[in-house]
């Protein structure tokens, strides 16, 4: 039988591997560049922008040093799953059933692989919510250990304060990790032992917070680190929603519309509800849904509906399916096996966002299997670069990411400027910089802090803040980015008085492409 698990887990992995030929998307090329100017000895947020903590800067800053190559992306998020695998069956067998943990494995590996989403998942690896979700499912394997120890609370304490460096809205977990020390604690263990355990978490978390906090202070960068990650973040939020009220009604529709779009989300919950009524499973089931609500809510922080967000949710829900398939299966009750049935029936019926094939969505599996193919087929030798790279956005309009254009330029731009020389691209294109391996003339190296003009009152900040960076520079080449917002980048620069002045001044136009606007320095 366990031969059998683990070629079950194993082939169902199996189907990650074409991935790691897949490019770097947008915000994944963002991390790679702020973590090639850590390593190069700059700041985040003084020499590179982003409002993100941190800790995913970092993060790709170690990528890079062990792999300098956009590939390390769809690797990492394939070593993430390895581990959220293995760390699920773990905290089933903690949970008092090894099968719903192996259950929860396979249902992850499956369900929760990158390419059930659109252009093979390009846009979900790797992102901070993969290593939160691996970072949060560590915590709860340490605070359920049968011989629960001080150094398992403390451990499980400098993982979560890792996550919430990756993004604060990680706070939130620090539910189902409460939870964990209530629900699974040893036998004999007195309330005034959870307590100390709790406490011990909650120092670690804070240990890390201060650490982090002296690390950035250090590079006398607070005052920019607070205006990116609070001040900005908190508007991006709160855009997403009209009022309060909104706010509550996402949080309870949300669930059961995401039911519809996606098995996983489907199975976890029914899985939770089949669990709860089971006395040797009902601890575990209480636990998934109290990880399953602080994933939700999350999600509902962020303000936006992205793909991405909903990734750290995966693990919460793998675990909730996996103790509702064996609640179902064990169950004595005829009744409650073939609502089981009818559920998966259900989510291979009318789960999904796929074309249907005869009627039935099958839980967007036909998606993976094509992005699988394609991937497939790149990797193989059977299409060449140019035809797989023109697949990874650019089909509408409203793409900021064009995986084969980024490519272009950024080959165009390594074969004509010098590596010491400055470039900039306004729009939201990092990875031109990433693979010309070229430094941006400005640290707002994406342009939406400008185009907001985020913070315009203050010196450095808003366009005039670009503006002084790129004179005082002088880039070599300068692209403008077309067709990545509803006004795009290209236009909004050359309406600007003082920016178009600034580059018909000083530059010429050197190419006028589909995706980018090239600008040369007279003289170069």
């Amino acid at each position: 039988m366990q031969l059998l698990r683990w070629c079950a887990l194993g082939l169902l992995f199996a189907l990650r591997l074409p991935s790691l030929v897949q490019p770097a998307a947008a915000d994944q090329s963002l991390y790679a560049y702020i973590g090639l100017r850590i390593l190069e000895g700059g700041t985040p947020y003084v020499d590179a922008w982003d409002q993100k903590p941190p800790g995913i800067h970092l993060l790709y800053a170690l990528l890079w040093w062990l792999w300098p190559d956009e590939r390390v992306v769809a690797a990492a998020d394939l070593v993430a799953a390895a581990a959220v695998c293995a760390l699920l069956i773990a905290l089933g067998r903690r949970l008092g059933s090894a099968s719903a943990g192996w259950v929860g494995a396979c249902v992850f590996a499956l369900l929760g692989n990158p390419s059930m989403h659109r252009l093979s998942g390009v846009f979900v690896r790797a992102q901070c919510e993969t290593f939160i979700a691996l970072a949060i499912t560590a915590a709860l394997v340490l605070l359920t250990a049968p011989a629960r120890r001080t150094w398992h609370a403390a451990a499980a304490g400098v993982l979560f304060g890792a996550a919430v460096w990756l993004k604060y809205t990680a706070i939130v977990f620090a539910l189902p990790l409460l939870a964990a020390l209530w629900l699974v604690r040893p036998a004999g263990m007195r309330p005034a032992a959870v307590l100390r355990d709790a406490l011990v978490l909650t120092a670690a978390t804070t240990m890390m917070g201060v650490v982090g906090l002296a690390w950035i202070a250090a590079k006398g960068a607070l005052v920019d680190f607070w205006l990116a990650t609070y001040r900005y973040n908190v508007g991006y939020s709160s855009e997403g929603y009209e009022s309060a009220t909104h706010f509550v009604r996402y949080l309870a529709t949300m669930p059961f519309r995401q039911a519809r779009r996606e098995l996983l989300w489907l199975a976890g919950l029914i899985g939770v509800v089949f669990a709860l009524p089971v006395g040797r499973l009902r601890t575990g089931a209480v636990l998934a849904a109290a990880w399953i609500a602080a994933a939700v809510v999350a999600i509902a922080l962020n303000g936006r509906d992205l793909p991405q967000y909903f990734v750290q949710a995966t693990p919460a829900l793998a675990i909730g399916a996996g103790l509702g398939a064996l609640a179902a299966w064990r169950s004595p009750h005829r009744l409650v096996k073939a609502a089981a049935i009818l559920v998966l029936v259900a989510g291979f019926w009318r789960v999904g966002v796929d074309r249907p094939v005869y009627g039935l969505r099958l839980a967007g599996l036909p998606g993976l299997i094509e992005n699988i193919r394609f991937d497939l087929a790149y990797w193989s030798g059977r299409i060449d670069r140019r035809t797989y790279l023109n697949r990874f956005g650019g089909d509408r309009p409203q793409d900021k990411y064009d995986a084969l254009a980024v490519d272009d330029l950024a080959r165009q731009l390594a074969a004509t400027t010098r590596p010491d020389d400055r470039i900039y691209v306004f729009g939201f294109s990092p990875g031109v910089y990433v693979k010309a391996q070229r430094v941006s003339a400005s640290r707002f190296f994406w342009n939406v802090p400008v185009l907001i003009e985020f913070e315009a009152g203050r010196p450095g900040y808003g366009t005039e803040g670009l503006l002084a960076d790129l004179d005082a520079t002088r880039p070599v080449v300068v692209a403008l980015q077309k067709g990545d917002w509803s006004i795009d980048s290209r236009t909004q620069f050359m309406a600007h008085p003082g920016l178009s002045a600034w580059l018909e001044r000083h530059y010429r136009q050197e190419d006028d492409g589909p995706r980018f606007e090239v600008w040369r320095l007279r003289g170069r």
